[in-house]
């Protein structure tokens, strides 16, 4: 826990510098940096979820309001900038322990990302920088925590055989083959297992449930759903059982997939989210042609309102370790992140993955922004848009608006709304013409509270803040 204290300390001490997460000397009184202030958002270009219209917006006790409120307003002029609401990460798992984040809040705040899902964790990791997410003044975080597979699968042999010494070792010292179990991933062989470890699988209060399913063509023939006895994952026939258990409870459920086949199991299950787009983790045209998508899947999928996560960059950070890959973004303290960058012979490979995203478009699933590895989700919006799938006020609104939604399902965030959350960024230029806009924060605001400039300059990087009646 000491560690943990120092790093909350760390964090606490950033927020009262001049990082991104910071509020400049003197924009605020002494004491008020992290409280909700009564702002008028003037001269801004407010998205309305097609164009960007002037308007203006309250923030009192960190909700908009068009009413202008009583007693003492911050006015903020905001010089015609381009208003949006914050973007999201529906897949990340770089949110993890005291030793990152500090420096992984402080990144995403940096792209405009405020919202992020963990869908694998070290449930005690989480546990302990708590008291560091979910505040006006960082990154909000949903954690999933351990991971229901079968006897042997992912990705227990990738804590176990790769992160364990590649990355945790390294920050905690010796650890046993084995520690990571029930911690970072729960097995789950039948359905007495379930029953008998679900007080173990919910402990932690985790925010959603994740289940992995993995080749699951061949859980016929082996009795698991993988032929690689180092890649497999949950049996599909358990996923109905704990997507009704998890449903109970009030949890949603996120499935891993790979193929089409686990794409269909997970989806007639009754999970609300896949964690990626088959085609994402391809070795060869065999495993390519495994993974696509039929019309009717994508049918299927939209009938049953289950959204689907991206992460068109993941299988570019996973390199094969021993036979099982590793996952680019476990960096360890000391480590740096492990890119692959695409060649011709990654093309045939990569059309699959094209062509289910564009299938799946076209069938009217939910498509969610998530990187599974990068530093942020930028990364991955930035691809999806190089690959020409989506034209720009789509991917605007898949990442601002449907992404924060499938992360906080219950909460007022993703649009401009009378009674929703005052958080916003102020981009330099309109995305809608030129998607490069959405690099150029700033401005950021969360539920009331300025988080800080970008460097720039002229009227479009200055906004004034005076108080006012």
């Amino acid at each position: 826990m000491n560690l943990v204290v120092l790093v909350l300390v760390g964090l606490l001490a950033g927020c009262a510098g001049t990082s991104v997460m910071s509020v400049p000397p003197g924009s605020l009184p002494d004491g008020e940096a992290s409280k909700a202030q009564t702002y008028a958002f003037v001269n801004g270009r407010w998205f309305d979820g097609q164009g960007f219209q002037a308007t203006t917006w309250y923030s009192v006790q960190g909700r908009l309001t068009r009413q202008p409120p009583q007693g003492p307003v911050r006015t903020v002029d905001l010089f015609g900038l381009f208003i949006v609401p914050p973007f999201g990460e529906a897949h990340n798992h770089n949110v993890e322990g005291p030793w990152n984040v500090q420096s992984v809040a402080e990144r995403y705040l940096k792209d405009g990302v405020f919202y992020v899902k963990n869908p694998n964790n070290v449930r005690d990791f989480a546990l302990q920088i708590r008291p560091a997410v979910n505040l006006r003044t960082s990154i909000d975080a949903t954690f999933a925590h351990a991971g229901l597979t079968g006897p042997g699968g992912h990705p227990g042999p990738l804590y176990e055989d790769v992160l364990r010494v590649g990355r945790y070792e390294p920050a905690l010292g010796p650890l046993e083959r084995g520690w990571f179990e029930n911690r970072a991933y729960v097995v789950v062989e039948t359905e007495a297992d379930i029953e008998q470890k679900w007080a173990l699988i919910t402990s932690g209060q985790p925010d959603f449930v994740k289940v992995y399913l993995v080749h699951s063509e061949d859980g016929e023939v082996h009795g698991t759903s993988g032929r690689n006895p180092r890649r497999h994952g949950l049996h599909p026939a358990l996923v109905p059982r704990v997507v009704a258990k998890a449903h109970a409870a009030g949890l949603q459920v996120t499935a891993h997939v790979e193929t089409a086949a686990d794409f269909r199991h997970a989806v007639r299950a009754g999970v609300d989210e896949l964690a990626h787009v088959p085609g994402w983790l391809v070795s060869g045209a065999d495993d390519a042609e495994r993974a696509r998508l039929t019309e009717g899947d994508g049918q299927l999928a939209t009938a049953r309102r289950v959204r689907v996560v991206t992460t068109s960059v993941a299988g570019r950070a996973m390199p094969s370790i021993g036979g099982h890959h590793g996952h680019g973004h476990h960096e360890g303290p000391a480590s740096k992140s492990n890119e692959h960058h695409a060649s011709s012979a990654d093309e045939p490979v990569e059309q699959v993955l094209k062509d289910n995203l564009s299938l799946l478009h076209r069938a009217g699933v939910p498509l969610v922004i998530g990187s599974d590895h990068a530093d942020t989700s930028l990364a991955e919006v930035l691809h999806l848009h190089s690959l020409g799938l989506f034209d720009n006020l789509t991917l605007l609104k898949m990442w601002c608006e449907a992404t924060p939604a499938a992360i906080f399902p219950t909460r007022k965030i993703g649009r401009f709304a009378e009674g929703y959350e005052a958080s916003f960024l102020a981009l330099a230029g309109n995305p809608i013409e030129d998607f490069s806009q959405v690099q150029a924060i700033r401005r950021r605001f969360k539920q009331g509270v300025f988080l800080g400039d970008s460097v720039g300059s002229g009227a479009a990087s200055s906004a004034a803040i005076h108080l006012g009646h």
